[in-house]
C-alpha cells in the first residue's frame, strides 16, 4: 500500500509538471507599443490573430492618440503610459514594438534592451551605421531578442520567391530592379517626411526596401544569405527642406548581379521587383504590402520564361502584420536573440544601414547624426 501511494503521488508530482509546463508554453509574449502610429495600428492588427503574442500595452505622449488606440484595441487603463520610460520599466511586458520617428529608434531600443526587454523596431533600425552597430552591442550585451521591422521579409510570399530562385527557374540571375516610391503632392514642412531632424526623405523611409530586396536576392542566386553591393552611381533631387525627394541608385554585386533601386517621397513609382535571369524573368507586382486592407492577404510571382507566362499565387486568410508579430513571438518564447533568415538578422541589419549610408553619401544627403 505504501508503494502504491507512492505511485500515486509521484504521478500526481508529474502531471503538477507538465501541466505547469503546458501552461507556460501556453502563455503568450505580452507587447508593449511605443508610438501609435499607422504603422503600429497594423502590427496590432497583426497581433490579434497571433497564436504566440498579444498586445497589452501603449506609450504615447498624445493624450487623444494614448486614448483611442487604447480604446481601439481593449488596453487596460493601467497599461497606458504617457511616457516611455514607465513602458520599458513595466514587469508585466515582455516585449517592445518600436513605431516612432525614426531618429528615436535607437534611443528606445537600446533603453528598452537595457531594461531587459525584448525589442522589434520598425525600419529604420537605426538612421545610420553608427547608431547600428551601438543597438547591436546593446542587445548582445543584454541578451535579449531584436529584429529591425521589414514585414515583407517575414511574409509567405519571400520564401516561395526564394525557393524559385535557388530552383534556378530563370536560369541565373543577372539583373534586378526594384522600386518603392509614393507622391506627397507638395512640401509639407513640418511633416516627418520632409523633416531632416527626424530623418526624412524617401532613401531612409522606403529606400531601404529595395536595397534589402537587392541585397536578399544577389546573395540567395549564388548560395549566400545576402551580399553587400558596390554604387556604381545614383542622383538624386534634394528638396527645400534638405531631404531627398526621387532618388535613383545602380548597383553591382560581386558575383556580376547588377541591381537599379528607386525611392520617392514626392514621385509615384511601380513599387515592384522585377528579377532577371539567363533564361526568363520574375515580376512581384505587391513584394513590399501584397494586401493593402492588411489581409486576407493575396501576392503574385510572375514567372515569364520562352514566351510563357506562369504565376504563383501566394495567398492566405491572414493580416499581412501577422507574421512578423508571430515570428517575433516565437522567438522570443524559444529564448532565440535573433530572427531565421530571410527575416532581418543583425548582420543583416548592419549590411542595409551601410547601404544607405553609401547612397545617402553618394547625393550628398546628410544628417545630424553622421557627423557623431
Amino acid at each position: 500500500q505504501l508503494y502504491s501511494f507512492f505511485l500515486l503521488f509521484k504521478n500526481i508530482i508529474l502531471l503538477a509538471y507538465q501541466l505547469e509546463q503546458l501552461k507556460v508554453s501556453m502563455e503568450k509574449i505580452k507587447w508593449g507599443i511605443i508610438g501609435p502610429g499607422s504603422i503600429a495600428n497594423n502590427f496590432a492588427d497583426g497581433l490579434k490573430g497571433s497564436y504566440s503574442g498579444q498586445l497589452v500595452s501603449i506609450a504615447s505622449k498624445n493624450d487623444d492618440r494614448r486614448k483611442s488606440f487604447g480604446d481601439k484595441y481593449d488596453i487596460h487603463p493601467d497599461f497606458r503610459f504617457d511616457n516611455y520610460d514607465d513602458i520599458i520599466n513595466s514587469e508585466h511586458i515582455d516585449a517592445i514594438y518600436i513605431s516612432t520617428p525614426h531618429t528615436l529608434h535607437a534611443e528606445w531600443t537600446i533603453k528598452a534592451a537595457g531594461k531587459g526587454k525584448h525589442v522589434l523596431c520598425e525600419k529604420p533600425g537605426a538612421v545610420n551605421l553608427i547608431e547600428g552597430k551601438k543597438i547591436i552591442e546593446a542587445v548582445k550585451e543584454a541578451g535579449v531578442f531584436y529584429m529591425e521591422g521589414f514585414m515583407y521579409r517575414c511574409h509567405p510570399q519571400i520564401p516561395k520567391l526564394l525557393e524559385v530562385i535557388k530552383n534556378k527557374t530563370i536560369g541565373d540571375i543577372t539583373s534586378i530592379e526594384a522600386s518603392f516610391g509614393f507622391d506627397m503632392g507638395k512640401t509639407i514642412p513640418d511633416h516627418r517626411l520632409f523633416n531632416k531632424n527626424l530623418a526624412g526623405g524617401g532613401i531612409l523611409d522606403v529606400g531601404l526596401y529595395p536595397i534589402s530586396f537587392s541585397r536578399l536576392i544577389a546573395g540567395v542566386a549564388t548560395g549566400e544569405k545576402f551580399l553587400e553591393p558596390k554604387f556604381i552611381d545614383a542622383e538624386a533631387r534634394i528638396g527645400e527642406t534638405g531631404v531627398d525627394e526621387v532618388a535613383h541608385a545602380n548597383l553591382e554585386f560581386k558575383n556580376g548581379i547588377k541591381a537599379k533601386v528607386s525611392t520617392a517621397v514626392m514621385e509615384s513609382m511601380k513599387n515592384n521587383a522585377v528579377i532577371s535571369g539567363s533564361d526568363g524573368t520574375i515580376e512581384l507586382p505587391d513584394p513590399w504590402m501584397p494586401g493593402r486592407e492588411g489581409g486576407p492577404y493575396h501576392a503574385k510571382i510572375i514567372i515569364t520564361k520562352n514566351g510563357y507566362e506562369e504565376i504563383i499565387d501566394v495567398k492566405g486568410p491572414e493580416h499581412l502584420f501577422f507574421f512578423e508579430g508571430e515570428l517575433a513571438s516565437q522567438c522570443i518564447a524559444k529564448e532565440k536573440t535573433q530572427p531565421p533568415h530571410p527575416a532581418m538578422t543583425w548582420e543583416d541589419t548592419l549590411g542595409n544601414l551601410q547601404a544607405l549610408d553609401t547612397w545617402r553619401e553618394k547625393v550628398n544627403y546628410k544628417l545630424p547624426q553622421d557627423e557623431i
